[in-house]
């Protein structure tokens, strides 16, 4: 399969991760939601690390630890507790100021030095979060809060971290491991959250209509897509698989717009259209380049 029908995919499996998170947050406590989507996450990946070679003779430190954490572990629960405040057509917007982060924090934290496009693309995207914050203030179906907001940014800011952390200490551990021991450190930490705010969520799989969303969210949205992502990583290269940054939030959008009935306010739109400008101006230098070489150039 191409990877452009690959990336249609998991821009669809990520997209509706919210939609899902929404509807458990009637059942689960945030930390459950992420305990049980780890375990069915992890039976999608555990075939594959098993069957690759030597792959026990890496162990990971507590420095790996930490930059996994920040992938899934961390963000994810924040994740469910900034949809108890927000739409999810919000946070399917504000999920996409995730480059701008790393932006920010390769030439602050890493002192990488930027491009025009880079400030450029800062710029546009601070524009966007203004409007997007400012108008859903007034608009959202079950209210808008501006802290639940401030999560869903701090959750970009895990993953910008993650993504830095990761591709300059461990880029030559393989891609299926890296999402094992993400949703493996993420399984546990969240589990022993569980069993504290939570201690009987595992029996709400009893009930079929909770086992359904949960499943879709653990071995689909999270499993699948990890092993979707590094085929299309491996297959059609970064720059493609970054495009999922550019679609995801549309799929998010719809879904909210026509199942949960939440409200499309021009907010949304606007703010979506300058991030997505953002985007592209993020990654001005870099279509260039990838344009230059194919020409021999």
């Amino acid at each position: 399969m191409k990877p452009v029908l690959m990336l249609l995919l998991l821009s669809l499996l990520w997209g509706s991760s919210f939609l899902w998170i929404k509807g458990l947050l009637d059942v689960f406590d945030p930390p459950s939601i992420v305990f049980i989507r780890c375990i069915f996450g992890l039976l999608i990946l555990l075939p594959l690390v098993l069957r690759m070679p030597g792959k026990f003779n890496w162990r990971p430190g507590w420095k790996f630890v930490g930059a996994v954490s920040l992938g899934a572990a961390i963000p994810w629960t924040i994740l469910a507790m900034a949809l108890q405040g927000i739409d999810t057509t919000v946070s399917g917007v504000l999920n996409a100021t995730t480059p701008l982060f790393a932006v920010v924090f390769s030439v602050f934290v890493f002192k990488m030095k930027p491009v025009w496009s880079q400030m450029m693309s800062l710029g546009i995207g601070f524009v966007a979060v203004v409007i997007l914050l400012v108008t859903s203030s007034g608009s959202s179906s079950g209210g808008f809060s501006f802290g639940h907001a401030l999560l869903m940014l701090f959750v970009t800011v895990c993953y910008a971290m993650n993504s830095l952390l990761v591709g300059r200490n461990y880029k030559d551990v393989p891609s299926v491991v890296l999402g094992f021991w993400t949703m493996l450190v993420s399984m546990i930490l969240n589990g022993v959250l569980s069993l504290i705010v939570q201690p009987g969520a595992i029996l709400e799989l009893a009930d079929m209509s909770v086992l359904g969303p949960i499943l879709v969210l653990g071995c689909l949205c999270s499993g699948l897509g990890y092993m979707i992502f590094y085929w299309i990583t491996s297959n059609g290269g970064p720059l493609v698989a970054l495009m999922v940054t550019f679609m995801a939030p549309f799929v998010t959008i719809t879904l909210g717009v026509l199942i949960l009935g939440e409200p499309l306010h021009w907010g949304i739109g606007v703010g979506l259209c300058l991030m997505v400008l953002s985007l592209v101006f993020m990654n001005l230098e870099t279509i260039k380049a990838r344009r230059l070489a194919g020409r021999g150039i």
